[in-house]
């Protein structure tokens, strides 16, 4: 027991030991194995550069044998007696017989390789020959020639098997390599009279099995792979085993292909290392075969020296760590030992923990402690900075100039008193939504929202972020740069910010840009007037980016008596319960209204709402069954409402109620209206998406993609893609008019993927080109 409580309070020693161990094993291991297969490497290049010097001696013997026969042959054919021979129409002579005789003394006893010559005649269809009888009959020639259409590969070794026998009882046949040498053919293309040497392969195999023999220790084999892709014996008797390791080579080669110079087979648990070489002119491989473990064989005297050698380094290694761990431990002994003395510790922690869990448990519940602090402390920090910067954005006259640095210095704020300042207000699209999340939710999104918006602008000018505890969030903005390309810089930031808190968070916010104010003082007149700004997102929609100059080019302001006009049309269409008639008439107010300064536009609607309850009230007088009034008629549903796209779906379902007693197909008519103005509103919001079409807008409406492209038509009077062109041309317009951005960023901004496809609907829509139609622009504002 003693021992083994010794040993658990000292776990973290014999971690060490072990790391250490480890780490020398493995180090070990792979030096060892390094120079084992290096080592394995040399010998194989080693025995393949000894094969091969093989290999090229009796490539270099067969290629001078055939050289020697080829010149022998073609001496041979040039000589007068044997032309005279080989195209003899007349009998036979003595004088003719010892043209053979010649030739046999010449060349035959001459040439030991040679074995025997024939003079083929064409005329007569017979060889004479040096071998036998003056005219000799070789039967397995014949049938070659046969085989051939009387017609061999001039110059070229023929493998083919001769019969030698001149007893007909006792046949004996030997391997030779025959020549040929002719120049011309009949009619039936046979050779029309030739000589062929018959070469003794006695002399080719001789030389190998020598060369066998000088490596006999290493049980090596040399094999002749012919140009028909048959073995040629080398030996006279060919073994079973032979057979077997012929095919493995001839299978492995065909594979390879001239591709290598060396492959390993293996035949019944054997394996061979195998190395190979062309014989030019002949088209024959020679292979030479050594058993890889005679290859190896001093290989495997290394394995066992390295593995002897791996294993008492280990041992000495290991004695030596056991010093140096102790050495490293002790530090790390003495402290767990303090740490345990002091009661706070030693009470908390166990005496059966490890050295690792006890500092681990110490560190944590130190780094706990620590933590809580520093969160109290940094918590306390923002909110006074936050309390701050709110107090500057929504009263900045009561912010004195020595405030102002002090707390700048405090709160490490970036901004300088002397430079211009400007808000840009980040509005909550769909706020009500919002505030239904639970409150840790919520401020997990804001926190979000303005950590985003902040590392965005930063990029481009000094910036602040400040939670104002309502449907927005403001950022103060700051820059030593000209105003215009400031704000070109902030927008182009800010609605990358819209795109991507679109895809990450599923967030919609709508971005206001104040004007620039000279002074810290004036910082709550920006904000004011960024606030103004964002109103008018009731009529550009979600998403929008908002700027004063957006305000001022929306056009001349109607007249109060025209908007009157055309409400008095729209109740006039809804008390004849005419919904289509009615819905045409409220897009034509709503189109009027928009162009009006926002608080006329607001006693607008307000007036247009009011109107309607004192029709439905008129109406509910003459009815059986009174006209339900709809929440669209409060005041407090229509202050709630973000956009007037919505107050035109809200006002709808009102137009619906009023006349849907009158019209069979009206509940049809005002889905099909609802989902279509939907769509307008959708294409609205996320015009720069280069993957939105019909198809997607299908799936988030709720329509099938056969249906979606008339129910818009009919509402619009034009498909989905032209009104997404369209939309997307006006917004190009406005990049062109309130920025200095090429037309190449402008397109990727505004949602076209194809360059020449928006010069080509541009020029369409507009009749001129981008370029163009900018410098119109710039010509008129001069």
């Amino acid at each position: 027991m003693k021992i083994a409580k010794k040993l658990g309070s000292k776990k973290y020693l014999a971690r060490i030991y072990l790391w250490f161990a480890s780490l020398i094993l493995l180090v070990t291991a792979i030096l060892s194995s390094v120079v084992y297969y290096n080592v394995q490497e040399k010998v194989l290049e080693s025995e393949y550069k000894n094969s091969q010097k093989l290999l090229a001696q009796t490539k270099y013997n067969m290629e001078n044998l055939n050289n020697m026969a080829r010149n022998l042959i073609l001496s041979t054919y040039n000589n007068n007696d044997v032309r005279s021979l080989m195209y003899l129409n007349d009998n036979e002579t003595f004088d003719y017989m010892n043209i053979i005789n010649k030739l046999k003394s010449s060349v035959v006893w001459s040439n030991s390789f040679v074995h025997s010559v024939y003079i083929y005649n064409n005329n007569k269809q017979i060889n004479y020959s040096t071998f036998g009888e003056f005219v000799h009959h070789d039967t397995e020639w014949e049938e070659l020639l046969q085989l051939h259409g009387g017609a061999l590969p001039p110059l070229k070794p023929i493998f083919r098997e001769m019969n030698v026998s001149l007893d007909s009882q006792h046949v004996q046949k030997e391997n030779v390599l025959t020549y040929v040498m002719y120049e011309l053919t009949d009619e039936m293309g046979r050779m029309d009279g030739a000589v062929i040497i018959n070469i003794k392969l006695e002399w080719l195999f001789d030389n190998i099995q020598t060369i066998n023999n000088v490596e006999a220790e290493q049980l090596s084999k040399m094999f002749i792979l012919s140009d028909k892709r048959d073995f040629i014996e080398v030996s006279q008797e060919s073994s079973e085993e032979g057979t077997k390791l012929e095919a493995l080579l001839k299978e492995k080669y065909e594979s390879l292909g001239e591709t290598g110079n060396y492959f390993t087979v293996k035949l019944d648990g054997t394996k061979y290392l195998a190395a190979y070489i062309a014989v030019d002119h002949t088209g024959w491989v020679l292979f030479k075969t050594v058993p890889y473990d005679e290859a190896y064989v001093y290989l495997n005297k290394l394995r066992t020296s390295i593995i002897i050698i791996t294993v008492i380094v280990l041992l000495v290694s290991l004695l030596v760590l056991l010093q140096v761990s102790r050495g490293i431990y002790k530090p790390v002994e003495q402290l767990v030992s303090q740490l345990r003395s002091n009661h706070l510790f030693g009470e908390q922690i166990g005496a059966s923990k490890d050295e690792f869990i006890f500092l681990q448990d110490v560190y944590r519940n130190s780094a706990n402690q620590l933590g809580q602090f520093q969160l109290e402390r940094v918590s306390n920090q923002q909110h006074r900075k936050n309390r701050f910067l709110s107090k500057w954005v929504l009263n900045s006259l009561s912010v004195s100039q020595d405030e102002f640095e002090l707390f700048s210095k405090e709160y490490k704020l970036p901004f300088r008193q002397e430079q211009n300042f400007m808000i840009c207000v980040l509005k909550f699209d769909d706020y009500k939504s919002l505030t239904e999340k639970k409150l840790e939710e919520k401020e997990i999104l804001v926190f979000a929202i303005m950590n985003i918006a902040l590392e965005s602008v930063s990029k481009v000018c000094l910036a602040e972020a400040v939670d104002l505890r309502d449907d927005h969030v403001a950022l103060i903005l700051q820059a030593d740069m000209p105003v215009d390309m400031l704000k070109e810089s902030i927008l182009l930031q800010i609605q990358e910010c819209q795109i991507y808190l679109r895809q990450r968070y599923n967030l919609s916010i709508t971005a206001s840009l104040s004007v620039s104010v000279i002074d810290h003082t004036y910082l709550t007149t920006a904000y004011q007037q960024a606030l103004y700004v964002s109103m008018y997102r009731f009529f550009s929609g979600k998403m929008s980016l908002l700027t004063q100059d957006y305000i001022t080019q929306l056009g001349q302001i109607p007249s109060m008596d025209r908007v009157l006009e055309l409400e008095n049309q729209l109740l006039e269409q809804v008390r004849n319960a005419n919904y289509r008639g009615a819905t045409d008439k409220l897009a034509v107010l709503l189109d009027e209204v928009k162009k009006l300064e926002y608080s006329d536009m607001m006693l607008s609607l307000l007036h247009t709402v009011n109107q309607f309850k004192y029709l439905v009230y008129e109406l509910n007088k003459t009815r059986q069954r009174p006209v339900k009034v709809n929440a669209i008629l409060m005041s407090k549903e229509l202050l709630e409402i973000e956009t007037i796209t919505e107050f035109q779906i809200k006002l709808m379902e009102v137009i619906y109620e009023v006349t849907s007693n009158n019209e069979a197909q009206s509940q049809q008519v005002s889905d099909e209206t609802t989902k279509a103005i939907r769509i307008e509103q959708l294409i609205s919001e996320r015009y720069a998406d280069m993957n939105l079409g019909a198809a997607e807008i299908a799936l988030i409406v709720g329509v099938s993609a056969s249906k979606i492209g008339k129910l818009f038509k009919s509402y619009k009077q034009m498909s989905i893609p032209d009104y997404i062109n369209r939309v997307r041309l006006e917004k190009a317009v406005e990049w062109m008019e309130n920025s200095q951005l090429t037309i190449q960023d402008i397109i990727h901004k505004v949602g076209f993927e194809n360059e020449s496809y928006f010069y080509k609907v541009f020029k369409a829509k507009f009749g001129t080109t981008p370029r163009e139609f900018i410098a119109k622009r710039a010509k008129e504002r001069m």
